[in-house]
Order: C-alpha cells, then structure tokens, then sequence
C-alpha cells in the first residue's frame, strides 16, 4: 500500500522516515521529493508498505502525530496517470510562436488539453472562463513620472508653516 505523507520538516530524509514507518510494519520503499534545482526536500514524500494492514496501520497511528517538530499528515496515494512532458518550446507543446511542437505529431485522437491549437476539450471538459486582467496602478515609490506641483500641507502650524523653511535648502 502506498502513502502520502505531507507536512514533513524540511530536515527529513528518506532514513528518518523508513525508521518512522518501520513500526508499523514492513516497509518497501521510501521517498522524499526533492526540488530539481535546489535538492531542498519540498515537505512530502511517499511510503511504500508491504501489506495493506500495515499501511492501514500507518494511517491511523501516525496521521495528525507529530515529527521532528511537524504534525505530519499521512494518506492513502492517489495514483496518476502519466503525464506528458513539455517539448522545448517553452513548455507549450503547440506554441506557435517557436515553430516546434505539435504541428507533425500524428492524431491519434482526442487528447488532454494542451494549452494551445485545437478546441477540442472532450466531452467532460468545459473551456476554462478567461480571467479578467487588471492593470495595476503605478506604484507611487517606483521611477514613474514625479509630481510636478507640491501639495499644501494640511493643519496648522502657526503663522509659518514647515513648507515655507524649505526653499531656505
């Protein structure tokens, strides 16, 4: 049976874990995913037990308990289908824009969404709605365009206000 388990100290590795795991029953095989760049652990792996009363075990005991300072949470995996890969075109596989990409692959009828080229969605999919883009306001600390005229301060202050010292510098 394999697991889920999330939360984890980003210390954790694959030992930590088959140690952990290791009592509550045979333990197949670890995994802590890791990031491809950095190699820094992303605070999840997988546990591979060898019956399913043991995972079943695992669940119950050690979801929600507490590891190296991390309340971790443990499930049953959901298994994924493979997923293709982004081709080099700036990870679009029709992007028109490169000239690479789907254009020759032959059909082999319908397949998932891609991003790109075609409208077919399947008979389950819906087109995904089109966000509304906002245009954010220029911050006011950027090197946008200056204020030309000063402001009046507000307030009192007394027959002289601060603004009137200023053109002394």
């Amino acid at each position: 049976m394999k697991l889920f388990v999330a939360k984890l100290n980003r210390d954790a590795v694959e030992s930590d874990l088959l140690e952990w795991f290791g009592a509550m029953g045979p333990v197949r095989s670890v995994k802590v995913v890791t990031d491809r760049d950095t190699g820094q652990s992303k605070c999840f792996g997988f546990v591979e037990m060898e019956d399913k009363a043991a995972g079943e075990r695992a669940i119950a005991e050690m979801n929600g308990q507490e590891f190296m300072g991390f309340r971790m949470v443990v499930k049953e995996a959901e298994e994924r289908g493979a997923r293709p890969r982004p081709s080099g075109s700036g990870g679009r596989p029709d992007s028109p824009r490169t000239g690479q990409g789907g254009g020759a692959r032959p059909s082999t009828g319908p397949r998932p969404f891609a991003g790109g080229g075609g409208g077919s969605f399947g008979p389950d999919k819906k087109p995904a709605k089109k966000k509304k883009v906002q245009r954010q306001k220029p911050d006011k600390y950027s090197d946008g365009p200056r204020q030309t005229k000063m402001k009046k301060p507000r307030g009192g202050g007394g027959a002289k206000g601060w603004s009137d010292y200023d053109d002394d510098y």
